[in-house]
Parts: C-alpha cells; sequence; structure tokens
C-alpha cells in the first residue's frame, strides 16, 4: 500500500514537473532512434541532411523537440511521401504550432479558457458527426487490416493497372490509411485522461 502512495505522489510530482523534465531531456542517437521507432542509420543520415538537428547544447543528443519531428517526418514517410516532402510538411506543421503556441500563450485567461472551450466543443461534435455517420461494426482495427490486405495485395504486384472510379487501388489504399490516421488522432485527442 505504501508503494502504492508513493507511486502516486511521484506521479503528481512529475505531472507538475513535466514541461522541466521534457525541457531537460536528451538522449543519444541509438536511444531516440529506438523511441521515434527509426534505425539509428536513418536518424542520423537525417540529422546529417539537416533534416533533424540535435540538442543545442553541443553534444549529439536528441531532446523530445528533435524526437517528435523525427516521428513525425517516419509518419509522414508511411503514408507514402519522399523524404524531402516529409520533411517539408513537418516544418510547416512545427511553424505552425510554435505559431499556434505563441498566440495561444499572449492570450489573457479568460479568452484562453474560451478558446480552448470552443475547442473542445468543436471536438465532442466531430466525434458525435463521427459516431453518427460509421457504422458501430465498423471499427479502426478493421480499417487497419484492410489497409494492410491492401499494402500486400500492393506489394505482390496484384494491384498493379486496376481501376475504382478512375482512382488507382493504390491511391485509395494510401487515402485510406491518412483517413484512418486523422481517425485516431482525433479519437486520442478528446479520449479522457485514464482510458
Amino acid at each position: 500500500m505504501a508503494e502504492a502512495q508513493t507511486h502516486d505522489a511521484l506521479t503528481q510530482v512529475l505531472i507538475a514537473n513535466d514541461g522541466e523534465v521534457l525541457a531537460r531531456l536528451r538522449l543519444s542517437a541509438a536511444e531516440a532512434a529506438r523511441v521515434c521507432n527509426v534505425t539509428p542509420r536513418q536518424l542520423i543520415y537525417w540529422t546529417k541532411k539537416g533534416l533533424v538537428k540535435p540538442s543545442s547544447n553541443g553534444d549529439h543528443d536528441y531532446d523530445v523537440f528533435a524526437m517528435e519531428k523525427v516521428i513525425r517526418i517516419r509518419q509522414a514517410l508511411e503514408k507514402g511521401h519522399s523524404l524531402e516532402k516529409a520533411a517539408q510538411l513537418v516544418q510547416r506543421e512545427m511553424g505552425t504550432l510554435q505559431a499556434e503556441a505563441k498566440r495561444l500563450d499572449e492570450m489573457a485567461p479568460d479568452a484562453l479558457e474560451d478558446e480552448l472551450r470552443a475547442r473542445l466543443e468543436r471536438l465532442e461534435s466531430r466525434i458525435n458527426e463521427l459516431r453518427r455517420a460509421l457504422p458501430a461494426s465498423l471499427t479502426i482495427a478493421r480499417l487497419r487490416k484492410a489497409v494492410a490486405v491492401l499494402a500486400r495485395l500492393d506489394a505482390q504486384g496484384a494491384l498493379d493497372g486496376s481501376q475504382a472510379n478512375g482512382d488507382s487501388a493504390k491511391a485509395v489504399a494510401l487515402r485510406l490509411g491518412r483517413a484512418i490516421d486523422e481517425l485516431e488522432m482525433l479519437l486520442r485527442e478528446v479520449q479522457p485522461v485514464g482510458v
């Protein structure tokens, strides 16, 4: 019982200090690659190309901001973008996020509360729309399985030359994969803490 209480107390301290912990966290290239689900060779290559920068303190460790960029580049590559296009997309996303964070940081507390409340209402509305639009039996896991089947067929060459309303099956599979990613991201954003 005492261990559980200690764990809970430590959890509260970590939550209270998460900004400082994240700002100080540094991982070696091998550790960062493992966390980001890329190979150390990929991470070093991306670093040499200037797509990712190690921590600014002079050593060759990677901070959480660099690792976030690596994860986003990897995700863009998984969606079919070239490395250069993925890096451009991620750079644009990160710039947008920084500008939005600065805008929110400069808002008065009442205005910030109103903004966040409005965003929450929009997300809840969107979730309700999605729930009404998708049949209950159509789960994300089943959608992922369908995308995996399409990817396997594509790797076997079975989709070459096939058409579906003017779109190639490869393009349909890619668009479906992106839609599933967006749906999962939306659901993660609004899922209650502890679920």
